[in-house]
């Protein structure tokens, strides 16, 4: 039991910088009953005190330089400590078992001095009340309703840009999973990296981590620059580009490489999104997208998407990440109709596990009619669902897209009624 305790303390640590700060002041080396644990908890506090960031990426480093790494069961185990936590918001219930068993061990210590008489009895009346007694700590319902309630005066944790969004959701909230789903070539792509581009834009202290399993980083970037200009995606791909544009472009590239917290990764399977996530402890992510990631092991399409849901939500509690994860539709070929939330594709975890889903539809490019588009042109109707709102009602919102640019933005169409 207490080991287990130990390593949720430890694996909390590389998670989250509040429950490193929490452990390195309520815990020293000697409340560790594990010899790896000490060596851990020992490399950890070194790095504290010399300022330097904890994270497994620079542990791993700094045991491997001690010569230590292997001795305490290599970047495996110090991976199964982050996997062992079952929720880091507990961390001062776990260092209250530690300390508790700590003292108990202290206490058991004094007593085998006092019977072989190493000690007077007094000499351990002294040294056993020295002791701190410790409170395991719990959430009480009254801690939990006054924390709600100071939670809430502040709001969700991020705001969309698109205040339509924010009509109906009001935000997204730290641990919640965001469904973005919708037939091929519908605009998934681009309405999710107008969303990460809104989230820095409105707060630059954000950190968003951009995963795709369908495109290059490459490709994902020269959305972001036609998005930012404005310019025609396609343009980039033919190399076509006057003096003033190539400035313009630079400028941007140098502005949002300085200031945006935003990582753009390729990803093949759920292993790389939970590497990815604990690297850059991102605010947000991006799944781009959910069928497009391999399963090892997995023996069929559902299997491998129902188990790859299942691990993004626990991935999104644990760290408290909000996860946007773009999902397929099926449908026949020959249909042309709005899309349903049965029509997730391989798996109905996605619909369960889910806070929000939201269904986007193109109908225009579902029907052939939309025209090649060199800019300027008249904004595309392009539709959102809010099929799934686990906290609020659902509906349907109009938004403007435009795909040469990959933008999204609030729409010139009437979309409810604000009432």
């Amino acid at each position: 039991m207490i080991v287990n305790a130990e390593m949720a303390t430890l694996g909390s640590c590389l998670i989250s910088r509040e429950a490193l700060t929490t452990t390195y002041e309520a815990l020293g080396i000697e409340d560790f009953s594990s010899a790896k644990h000490k060596k851990i908890f020992q490399t950890i506090s070194a790095l504290i005190e010399e300022n330097v960031a904890v994270d497994l990426v620079i542990l791993t480093e700094r045991l491997q330089g001690k010569g230590i790494l292997e001795n305490i069961g290599g970047i495996t185990y110090l991976t199964q400590l982050i996997n062992s936590v079952p929720n880091v918001q507990n961390i001062e219930h776990y260092n209250s078992l530690v300390k508790k068993n700590s003292n108990q061990e202290k206490i058991k210590t004094v007593l085998q001095n006092l019977k072989m008489e190493n000690i007077s009895i007094e000499e351990a009346l002294s040294e056993i009340s020295n002791i701190p007694t410790v409170e395991v700590k719990e959430e009480t319902l009254k801690t939990l309703l006054k924390n709600t309630l100071l939670t809430s005066a502040k709001g969700v944790a991020h705001r969309f840009k698109i205040s339509d969004l924010n009509h109906y959701l009001g935000g997204v909230d730290r641990g919640e999973i965001i469904t973005i789903g919708g037939f091929t070539s519908q605009g998934k792509t681009s309405l999710a990296i107008q969303l990460a581009i809104d989230f820095i834009d409105m707060d630059e202290t954000k950190k968003v981590l951009y995963l795709t399993s369908e495109m290059t980083p490459l490709e994902t970037a020269r959305r972001i620059l036609g998005n930012l200009m404005p310019k025609n995606v396609m343009d980039f791909r033919k190399g076509i580009f006057n003096k003033s544009e190539s400035e313009a472009l630079n400028d941007i590239a140098e502005i949002v490489g300085e200031s945006w917290n935003l990582n753009i990764k390729k990803v093949f399977e759920i292993a790389d999104i939970k590497k990815y996530v604990r690297q850059y402890k991102p605010d947000i992510v991006f799944v781009d997208y959910l069928q497009n990631l391999d399963r090892r092991g997995a023996r069929s399409d559902y299997e491998r998407t129902t188990g790859n849901i299942r691990d993004i939500q626990n991935l999104a509690l644990n760290t408290e990440t909000a996860i946007f994860v773009l999902s397929q539709l099926s449908r026949e070929k020959t249909e042309i109709r709005k899309p349903k939330i049965t029509d997730l594709r391989d798996s109905g975890r996605i619909e369960e596990v889910s806070n929000i889903v939201l269904l986007v539809y193109w109908e225009n490019r579902m029907k052939l009619e939309n025209p090649i588009r060199k800019g300027g042109e008249t904004p595309e109707k392009f539709e959102v669902q809010i099929a799934k709102n686990r906290d609020g009602t659902v509906g349907s919102l109009i938004l403007d897209f435009l795909p040469e640019y990959s933008q999204v933005k609030e729409s010139i169409y009437e979309s409810y009624d604000k009432d």
